[in-house]
């Protein structure tokens, strides 16, 4: 149950970690149930060379982030669950020609729900928005993000998944189908292939230590200041990642993980204002580190 609390907030910002969902359980969770939930994480990538013709320098990515949230269940088969966040970039490009400004900040509220009011399903709901912490305005520097995600349990071994990912704002919305299943081939090793959100392969090692293989999706969209050499210009930050994580749970109530992996080459495309015309910068892979964790109350 901890593992929904977070993954309410956690696959919103952007796909900034694998997301763990394979301890599904009805609603509440058998006793002790926690409806509170404080959590975090941390990414660096390395500095990445252009592979752009005439582009020069290194690109630096750090993501970082900090959520809380609380479920308020009104049965065993629903309930709502509430959250708020904050989300830090930092893209730091000395050669950069479109703007010079290299922190940026989100805040961001949800509202959601779930049910498993349907026989071997469940359902969330989960719309957010995220708001610019230095530059407020509900239109030009705001994300809208909701998603819908089905779980099915077609037999004790293998869960399907289906839903969608909408995200709105900053001239351009993106759709992203959810989709894939899980498959536990035994107490110890699980197979998760959900598409955009939960790509990992685990083992348990021991009762309180997993090990695992994941794919990572890094990316960012932000605006900038409208006095940067590009006026309120848009960028995307993405790229992939592999990575190894180990996950150490001591109690039900927390959990801490450390990852580190190499992305593949990946794409910066800073666009104007209004989406009429943007410029792609691709770079080569790098390494990457980090931590999440999360506590349960």
């Amino acid at each position: 149950m901890k593992r929904l609390l977070f993954i309410c907030m956690s696959v919103i910002p952007l796909y900034a970690a694998p997301v763990e969902w394979n301890d599904q359980e009805s609603f509440p969770a058998p006793p002790p149930f926690y409806p509170f939930s404080l959590g975090g994480s941390y990414t660096n990538v390395a500095p990445a060379a252009f592979t752009t013709p005439g582009t020069t320098g290194k690109l630096h990515y750090v993501q970082y982030d900090a959520n809380f949230s609380y479920t308020h269940p009104f049965s065993e088969t629903h309930g709502l669950i509430f959250g708020t966040g904050w989300v830090g970039v930092d893209l730091n490009w000395a050669n950069n020609p479109d703007f010079n400004e290299t922190n940026f900040n989100y805040i961001d509220f949800s509202f959601g729900g779930f049910s498993k009011v349907f026989s071997n399903w469940v359902w969330t709901l989960n719309i957010a928005a995220f708001l610019d912490t230095q530059q407020f305005s509900f239109s030009d520097y705001a994300l809208y993000q909701s998603v819908l995600w089905g779980k099915y349990t077609w037999n004790p071994c293998i869960e399907l998944d289906f839903g969608f990912l909408l995200e709105l704002g900053l001239n351009q919305d993106f759709v992203w189908p959810i989709l894939g299943f899980i498959y536990n081939y035994n107490d110890r090793l699980r197979l998760h292939a959900v598409y955009p959100i939960d790509m990992t392969l685990e083992y348990d090692l021991m009762p309180t230590l997993t090990a695992a293989g994941a794919v990572r999706i890094l990316r960012n969209r932000h605006r900038v200041a409208d006095n940067e050499p590009l006026p309120q210009a848009v960028f995307l930050y993405q790229t992939w990642g592999l990575e190894f994580d180990l996950e150490y749970k001591p109690v039900p109530w927390f959990f801490v993980n450390g990852f580190v992996g190499s992305t593949t080459p990946g794409n910066l495309t800073i666009s104007n204002r209004d989406n009429t015309s943007s410029t792609d910068f691709k770079f080569k892979s790098s390494f990457y580190a980090g931590l999440n964790s999360a506590l349960s109350f």
